[in-house]
């Protein structure tokens, strides 16, 4: 999951209205981690890496919607292997079935 730093880099210029933004606020002027709630289930035999996908520019609306209005994400997409598949396909990314799935 990103951390408050990731999140600070577009909340650091809005001044925190809701409490959720006062609480991410609050989480980064003391240097603490988010206690994120998941948001998308995924079955135990596909790996998925917050940190891949972000440093390989994936933006948090694509799954998340538009993260910088909303108070709570919430799963905005169907988590399926087709919606997966069609996102790597049009990024160019992996469509190596280890690069997700845990070898059986």
């Amino acid at each position: 999951m990103p951390d408050v730093g990731k999140c600070m880099t577009c909340h650091a210029s809005i001044t925190p209205r809701t409490s959720a933004e006062q609480k991410l606020a609050a989480f980064a002027k003391q240097n603490r981690d988010v206690d994120w709630v998941r948001v998308y289930q995924i079955p135990t035999f596909v790996r998925f890496s917050h940190r891949q996908h972000a440093e390989a520019g994936a933006k948090c609306n694509v799954c998340h919607g538009p993260v910088e209005s909303r108070v709570s994400l919430r799963r905005e997409k169907p988590l399926t292997m087709g919606e997966c598949v069609t996102c790597h396909r049009e990024t160019k990314a992996s469509l190596d079935c280890g690069s997700c799935h845990e070898p059986r």
